[in-house]
């Protein structure tokens, strides 16, 4: 009797123990599913998409400044900051807040002239970098307050800006200059200077070791060491360009880019194509095909994903196959991209006037009746 009491006791820790882990895995899924939302810049609308990514639909659409190109959320998700890059005609030279709770537009900044693509934000989520294209210059945003605290002087023409992970160094390409200034965060003074051949695209490795700057009028990728800025070289296999975006998986091991294919007799511009290349052989290892136009990236969090605008269209690619498995009808030209890293927000669709409920986090309503069960299974075996 006392050997069947004691084999109940074991059957009933065992089942709580599954139950806590099956508990502890739904968790995770929650974690991983916080990136819930994307935000597209169309320019020709002079608007910002927004997409829920468990159903690669756009839910809202919110009106900024005029031509939007980069866009940038801040890490807790709250604020996402739009720059509009304006015309020839009518130079733009602002920065739109939009608040993700209600997906209005909350605040306008006024930069320098023709804010870019490379708009960044430090990794603690204080200080917005937009690189002033026709300034010649970096205005530096308190996200707390949304004031200008400091403008910085750089090269002719920036356009990309990396921020090392621990926040202390700003590396800011300077298209046509063949430099990338590199600033510190704390002073916001150039403290270095170097030569690159026409760097366009930048993005930092996330271990924090690397600069990629995408050099568009060779076949090279500068790699910069964050530790001393010493700048090195790789050379890309297959006779590309890497000419715009370039982004870095998480794990470093792979870059993604667009390029300019060299071809005999021919040079031409493939504006539908990432490539993929293999940081340990500089070898391409894939190349994809995406929607026409292509123009901006960015790598989900856990880097099974990477998402491309061009055209009309969001490509989402599965970094296993390097196939496109989704595409998304932003009825507009997208241009610029952000993931906005938050589990619930009221989403108000800015055309219909319609809100919907806050979304709880995937596997969040299954947990509750696991707890429940637990909790009923230990109280039965006191």
């Amino acid at each position: 009797m006392k050997e069947k009491k004691c084999d109940k006791i074991r059957r009933r820790h065992v089942l709580i123990k599954a139950l806590g882990i099956m508990s502890l895995a739904l968790l995770m899924v929650s974690i991983a599913g916080a990136e819930s939302f994307l935000y597209v810049t169309n320019a020709d609308r002079n608007n910002v998409s927004v997409i829920d990514t468990a159903t690669n639909k756009v839910i809202a659409k919110v009106q900024v400044g005029s031509n939007p190109l980069g866009i940038v959320a801040t890490p807790d998700g709250k604020k996402v900051y739009v720059a509009n890059f304006g015309s020839l005609d009518f130079p733009g030279n602002t920065v739109s807040v939009i608040d993700t709770a209600t997906n209005t537009v909350t605040d306008t900044v006024t930069v320098g002239f023709f804010p870019y693509y490379g708009v960044t934000v430090s990794p603690d989520g204080k200080n917005i970098y937009v690189p002033n294209m026709g300034s010649g210059n970096v205005s530096v945003i308190d996200t707390a307050t949304n004031k200008v605290t400091a403008t910085v002087d750089v090269g002719y023409h920036p356009v990309g800006v990396a921020v090392s992970p621990d926040g202390k160094k700003v590396y800011v390409s300077n298209l046509d200059s063949g430099t990338v200034s590199v600033i510190n965060a704390t002073t916001y003074t150039v403290i270095d200077t170097l030569d690159i051949v026409a760097p366009f695209w930048i993005d930092v490795a996330p271990n924090g070791k690397k600069v990629y700057v995408a050099n568009r009028l060779n076949d090279t990728v500068s790699l910069i060491d964050i530790a001393t800025n010493k700048v090195t070289t790789m050379v890309v296999d297959d006779g590309i360009y890497p000419c715009g975006v370039i982004k870095v998986n998480l794990k470093g091991t792979e870059v993604y880019f667009s390029g300019i294919r060299e071809e005999i007799n021919e040079t031409r511009w493939n504006t539908n194509t990432v490539y993929v290349v293999d940081t340990a052989t500089n070898k391409v290892t894939g190349k994809v095909k995406v929607g026409s136009l292509f123009t901006e990236m960015v790598v989900s969090s856990d880097g099974a994903k990477v998402y491309t605008t061009g055209g009309k269209t969001v490509s989402i690619i599965d970094t296993a196959t390097n196939n496109v498995t989704a595409t998304v009808d932003v009825g507009d030209k997208s241009f610029g991209i952000a993931f906005a890293n938050f589990t619930a927000s009221n989403i108000t669709d800015q055309n219909t006037k319609t809100t919907s409920a806050k979304k709880m986090p995937a596997g969040f309503n299954l947990m509750i009746p696991i707890i429940m069960i637990i909790f009923y299974i230990q109280k039965r075996s006191t």
